[in-house]
């Protein structure tokens, strides 16, 4: 009998941690923005190739020096992929999965084989001949009550690293455009 309140103690516990959970939020959305100085069709243009998803990409040589890239034949648009294996990080990529001209880019990261994998968008807009890109992630995390709790910590973390890698998209894609007219 003794065993047996341990485990209804045990299965009340776990019941109560799940009934808990479905008062925290399921769905989520974040999406930060910054301006680009470019016109939108030349930021388009640097963010639709992969090849150069190594100079503003969270994932790269500053996070696990020993990152190193591969890339699919195709370089831009739909169906273009950034391979990455490192010591720390594992192996991944970044696949383009949606891109309308000047509009929208969407791509599919997976890390060790789809332990973890998220897609996530950029939106571009045009601004009296500069970009406002926005960086979008949204999604739903279900009903498992470990992603319900940790989901305000996630949506953070993401918040914080969308900034930072717009700051650094902002620079790269402008030194690119500076880079390529000769300025240099």
């Amino acid at each position: 009998m003794k065993l047996f309140k341990i485990f209804a103690a045990i299965i009340g516990f776990f019941a109560f941690i799940f009934m808990v959970s479905l008062f925290f939020p399921h769905q989520y959305r974040i999406e930060k923005t910054t301006v680009i100085n470019l016109p939108v069709y030349e930021t388009f243009d640097y963010m639709n190739k992969v090849e150069n998803w190594a100079d503003w990409s969270p994932w790269n040589t500053d996070l696990d020096s020993s990152m190193v890239f591969f890339y699919s034949q195709k370089k831009s648009g739909v169906g273009a992929a950034q391979y990455f294996r490192g010591g720390l990080i594992g192996t991944g990529r970044f696949r383009i999965i949606k891109s309308l001209n000047n509009q929208v880019i969407t791509f599919h990261l997976s890390i060790d084989e789809s332990f973890m994998s998220i897609n996530q968008t950029f939106y571009f807009k045009e601004l009296g001949g500069k970009t406002q890109l926005s960086w979008v992630d949204e999604g739903d995390v279900g009903y498992n009550p470990i992603f319900r709790f940790l989901l305000p910590s996630r949506i953070g973390g993401t918040e914080a690293g969308f900034e930072e890698g717009l700051i650094v998209i902002k620079a790269a894609a402008e030194k690119h455009a500076v880079k390529n007219r000769g300025i240099l």
